[in-house]
């Protein structure tokens, strides 16, 4: 989600696979972002139009970015003026706005000459809602699943033949990078395509049910598991074992608020919920194609932020780190130890 909103929606809610700062500056961008309003079926919750970015750089090599947004799944998260998620996309949506790995003036972004889809967020469903939902007197259209296919498919045609796609995004859009990615494995079979997801590893005390935004009917093949509760853990691990020549990746802060405090909102105990983040990481490293990199504090995403180019564990930069893990190159494991 956005920085700011992200900052709002925090107050608001109360290993065997593991082996192994230049000073800001301005540089020449290769193309400027284009707002791009695709049509169709294609809606913000509350009925807006919805639109997405394109920026034309390297046609040989693609960052897909999905945004963060919240999320909207009771009467009180969907109210009308609700600040639990964004339900537009307007000026301020506009990665123009953001830092990190989508500023393309700063000469320490490594991708600042790639080209760029960013899929911005208004249905309060993590990208992957697909029905109309009534929240006592409030109707939301949950189309985050049809809004990103609009935007992805605008960038098959758009970039035919890339080398080198890097899916990502951060919060909301970090379990949505990992729920679209087979469909650009799919469609780019000969790419090297690599996945990482910043800031929301969907851990709670609990399984998580997603029928409320019917996403289950949109899950890829290899997890179809009908209406059932799971783990954002175990779609990852069916993940990477559907696709073990390709890496996937998860950035967290090991006490990040913003998870937290959702950890509590849906019924977890205070504290919970960095033990099982940890937990789960553990797990998940045990996957010979897993990488993760697990910093110390409390902030939300890091990708969109000045902070992807300063923030170092154990001695490794994440700028690097996230460079080489896009080209395809072998990473380790960062973590931070308490």
């Amino acid at each position: 989600m956005r920085v700011r909103l992200l900052a709002f929606v925090s107050v608001a809610l109360v290993a065997a696979a593991c082996a192994g700062n230049a000073d800001r500056a301005a540089a020449p961008a290769a193309g400027s972002w284009q707002r791009i309003e695709p049509g169709g079926r294609t809606a913000c919750a509350r009925g807006g139009r919805y639109a997405f970015w394109l920026r034309r750089g390297d046609p040989k090599r693609v960052v897909i970015f999905f945004q963060g947004g919240g999320g909207c799944f009771n009467v009180q998260t969907c109210a009308p003026g609700s600040v639990w998620f964004d339900d537009r996309v307007n000026e301020g949506d506009d990665p123009l706005h953001n830092g990190g790995l989508l500023d393309l003036s700063d000469a320490q972004n490594p991708f600042r000459n790639w080209s760029f889809l960013y899929i911005p967020s208004c249905t309060g469903d993590v990208h992957l809602g697909d029905t109309v939902a009534r929240y006592g007197s409030t109707t939301i259209r949950h189309r985050g699943w049809v809004n990103a296919r609009a935007a992805l498919k605008r960038a098959f045609s758009e970039f035919p033949a890339p080398e080198t796609v890097f899916v990502t995004g951060c919060s909301a859009g970090s379990v949505g990078s990992a729920f679209h990615v087979p469909a650009v494995l799919q469609r780019w079979p000969r790419a090297k395509v690599t996945q990482l997801g910043d800031s929301l590893a969907f851990v709670f005390h609990r399984p998580v049910d997603l029928t409320g935004w019917a996403a289950q009917k949109r899950f890829p093949a290899f997890f179809r598991i009908g209406k059932r509760r799971f783990t954002m853990a175990e779609y990852e691990t069916a993940l990477a074992k559907r696709y073990p020549k390709r890496t996937f990746a998860r950035f967290n802060y090991a006490s990040d608020a913003v998870q937290e405090r959702f950890y509590i909102a849906v019924g977890g105990k205070p504290g919970g919920f960095e033990p099982r983040l940890r937990r789960a990481e553990a797990r998940l490293k045990r996957l010979p194609n897993y990488r993760s990199y697990l910093a110390c504090g409390s902030d939300h995403c890091v990708l969109p932020r000045y902070t992807f180019f300063t923030l170092r564990v154990s001695g490794i930069a994440l700028r690097d780190w996230t460079e080489r893990l896009a080209a395809g190159r072998n990473v380790s494991c960062p973590t931070c130890r308490r």
